[in-house]
């Protein structure tokens, strides 16, 4: 199902989930865009929500250039409308909804909003198929993707898996929520999604109306300050998360005591939202705030523009044009720079995966089908280690093939295994939570080295370091999983990459992006992120783990058995196994999640906290992948008898029971296995016509016409007009007789120093308005121009 996105996507602004504020939708509207106001938590009925709604109908009243909107829970939406009363909002955006209910509700709504445009917020994966389908038949002209990275309310699958899922499953319009700035707004449009929704990244602009306590803490983030609440109640709230940050901490206090409490589910859910609403609360004595991940990207938005609406103008035209521009790069195709580099057809590298990734069979097949494969020695002892290599290495002769270890491992165990790379010397190596100086190590010895990097700062770190070869592997990753969603670690890496060379220089790192990548419409999306570092020399692939998982060469090589693909094949969704803050590993569904849930429950209930209860649940799932992967555990029989076999086969209800099925978000999107070959042609190929396809149908020719006018030819307009960054945008002003005159900005200059209302005052002006121009990025090397040249050259 997958159509042609528009020219310029839809760009919606609003106010953050716990701030009730009628600006942003306000200034969002008036610059020609979405201006939505978000009364989630809301009393419907408080005066609050009476004084936001009067104060956005009233400033659109006289019509505007974009559209207004409300965004609503489901239980408000009735006494909402009833507070609009004639006003008829453009938009409406339901959340908390099921298809039964809104079918009832907005059947009696529509014909009081003929034209309105309904769509409803999809949060999670589970039951979507059925649920997208019965939303459309309710009335629904489109669906929000609200991610996981998001502020306030949220479930467990992200802003890019969610994209994925509802442009398999609909042709409507699919906007996107969570981790939003330009170069992953530009992976949105390459989806062939209709549009975005910004929220924090707009709060420090004037038109937001940011408390200062709040402003001081946003213009400091930098992502790691959120935390994801309740998740074990089955109700997630992203929220600001620090020490002094009292009302978090009491709703974690509450979440914790509900999970051992004995409670329903039910109750327990009432109860913890009940404390929601009276924490977000604006009379509360210190309000919670709801802050997304994608909080941090405010400054820079900040920073780049002094308006909101020309925020929003600027973004609109970046992604269009990052489209058009990845599409002409070709970044993933066969033969590709990155490809080239490492001596491989296709620029994908196989991510190493835990008692997976251990067997030479299985690197073969990978080889074989033009990619990079990877052996992940674990806590393989030197020995073992060096065993599995030697046989690589003659099952692959002269084929491109690498090693990964943790770099976190203890000191001893770490040497032996960086002794085996360094003996054997493969083509490359991957240290999981390594530093600079390991990388370095293998790299003098000719080995090309990449580290993964969880976060801005140890980028820059790393960068300074003389390190140049990166993994930014996203929240969406199966195992051991970080804090950052892709679209918010993409983007803060495509941000510190282009700050770190001076304007031109050429980048020369060689970057892998990881997390939710499997197929042509995931790769796409990452070619349209990385063009702007692409463009400056950069070379980048994809790594990918759990597509590998669906392959036919998995099960035959023996990485995997044939019930771990099944259990996948039938799964729709992951689980994170959270042993403590920043320790979480994703998994399939299985018994074991019951299990390892029950375990935290009672050792909370025993007292247990903070680095105990970490410890005793990471060593609950020792062994469990193995379990999972090979069928094998460890034999009780070697604690008497030192020439027992150390592993034994053990049965496959035991091997499901005790089992931890690593695995990725991307396998719900899996339903049949598929091929190496063909998974890599997907990739890449796939990826790069898609890419090609969209911008040749967004700019395909018109039928000719024939008649009087024939012999006239318009071959194209632009325009760039006050209040009109496009044509369209020009021509809706026309029709909507929207009036482009207004006082002279503050970004162009003071007019009360020299105005006077007296025309015949000497040395004065007697007039204060104008039509001006939204400031516009430029970027000079694009068009030639040195940019130490800019200074001497007309605007």
């Amino acid at each position: 199902m997958f159509g042609v996105s528009p020219r310029l996507p839809i760009v919606v602004a609003a106010n953050p989930p716990g701030l009730l504020r009628a600006g942003p939708a306000i200034a969002a509207a008036r610059a020609g865009h979405v201006g939505l106001i978000n009364l989630e938590l809301a009393d419907p009925t408080g005066a609050a929500v009476q004084r936001a709604l009067h104060r956005l109908t009233s400033a659109v009243a006289g019509g505007c250039a974009g559209q207004w909107g409300i965004k609503v829970e489901l239980a408000q939406l009735t006494a909402v409308a009833d507070r609009l009363g004639p006003n008829r909002p453009d938009w409406v955006v339901v959340t908390e909804a099921d298809p039964a209910a809104l079918a009832d509700l907005w059947r009696a709504l529509a014909p009081r909003w003929p034209g309105c445009h309904l769509v409803v917020e999809i949060r999670e994966a589970t039951d979507i198929a059925t649920r997208v389908p019965g939303f459309a038949a309710a009335g629904a002209k489109g669906f929000l993707a609200k991610g996981f990275e998001a502020g306030g309310p949220v479930a467990t699958e992200t802003t890019y898996l969610l994209i994925q899922w509802l442009r398999r499953l609909t042709d409507l319009p699919v906007y996107a929520q969570g981790g939003i700035a330009p170069d992953t707004a530009a992976a949105v449009l390459a989806s062939g999604a209709a549009g975005v929704v910004l929220d924090w990244q707009l709060a420090l602009f004037d038109a937001a109306e940011t408390p200062a306590r709040l402003v001081a803490a946003l213009t400091a983030m930098d992502g790691s300050e959120t935390r994801c609440l309740g998740l074990d109640l089955g109700l997630g709230v992203r929220t600001y998360w620090r020490a002094d940050h009292a009302p978090a901490r009491a709703l974690d206090t509450l979440e914790r005591a509900l999970n051992t409490s004995g409670l329903p589910q039910a109750e327990a859910q009432v109860r913890f939202r009940a404390a929601l609403r009276d924490a977000v609360a604006e009379d509360a004595d210190q309000p919670l705030w709801l802050i997304g991940q994608d909080a941090a990207f405010a400054p820079r938005f900040r920073a780049g523009h002094s308006r909101l609406g020309a925020a929003l103008n600027g973004l609109q035209a970046a992604a269009a044009a990052q489209v058009q521009l990845a599409a002409g790069q070709r970044t993933l195709a066969q033969g590709a720079d990155l490809a080239q580099a490492m001596g491989m057809r296709y620029p994908v590298v196989q991510g190493p995966m835990t008692r997976v990734s251990d067997r030479a069979e299985f690197a073969l097949a990978v080889a074989d089908g033009g990619a990079l494969p990877f052996l992940a020695l674990a806590l393989m002892r030197g020995p073992e280690a060096a065993a599995l290599v030697v046989e690589t290495m003659a099952l692959l002769g002269d084929r491109a093939w690498g090693i990964g270890i943790l770099g976190f491992v203890d000191d001893d165990l770490r040497a032996e295994q960086t002794q085996v790379i360094l003996d054997h010397r493969p083509r490359a190596a991957l240290i999981a939570g390594g530093r600079p100086d390991q990388a370095q190590a293998l790299e003098r010895a000719g080995i090309a080295t990449w580290l993964h990097v969880p976060s801005p700062g140890l980028l820059k770190l790393f960068l300074e370091s003389g390190t140049r070869r990166f993994i930014f592997e996203g929240h969406e990753c199966g195992g051991h999983v970080g804090p950052r969603t892709s679209f918010v670690l993409w983007q803060q890496a495509v941000d510190v990459l282009l700050d770190a060379y001076p304007t031109g220089a050429p980048i020369d790192a060689e970057v892998l992006f990881a997390g939710g990548i499997h197929d042509a419409l995931s790769a796409a999306m990452v070619a349209a992120l990385a063009a702007r570092i692409v463009a400056r020399g950069a070379k980048v692939g994809v790594l990918v783990g759990t597509g590998y998982l669906f392959t036919a060469e998995a099960v035959a090589a023996g990485a995997i058995q044939q019930s771990y693909q099944d259990l996948l094949l039938q799964a729709r969704e992951t689980v994170l196994l959270e042993s403590g803050p920043g320790h979480m590993t994703r998994v399939a569904d299985s018994p074991i999640v019951a299990e390892f849930r029950a375990e935290k429950a009672r050792l909370q209930t025993e007292g247990l906290t903070g680095a105990d209860l970490r410890d005793r649940l990471e060593h609950f799932n020792i062994g469990r992948s193995r379990i999972a992967s090979k069928g094998m555990d460890r034999n009780p029989a070697r604690a008497t008898d030192a020439a027992a076999p150390r592993l034994i086969q053990i049965a496959p209800a035991d091997q499901l029971r005790l089992g931890v099925y690593m695995t990725g978000q991307a396998a719900g999107l899996h339903d049949k296995t598929t091929t190496v070959a063909a998974l890599h042609a997907d990739l890449c190929d796939g990826s790069v016509a898609m890419l090609q396809s969209q911008v040749t149908a967004a700019t395909a020719p018109v039928a000719a016409v024939e008649g009087p006018g024939a012999g006239i030819a318009i071959t194209g307009i632009a325009t760039i007009l006050p209040k009109a960054v496009n044509a369209q945008q020009y021509w809706q002003n026309i029709l909507d007789k929207t009036d482009a005159i207004e006082e002279v900005p503050a970004r162009r200059w003071d007019w009360r120093r020299y105005y006077d209302a007296d025309r015949n005052a000497p040395d004065k002006i007697y007039s204060k308005w104008g039509g001006f121009l939204d400031e516009m990025e430029f970027d000079p090397l694009r068009y030639g121009i040195p940019p130490t040249s800019l200074p001497q050259i007309e605007p």
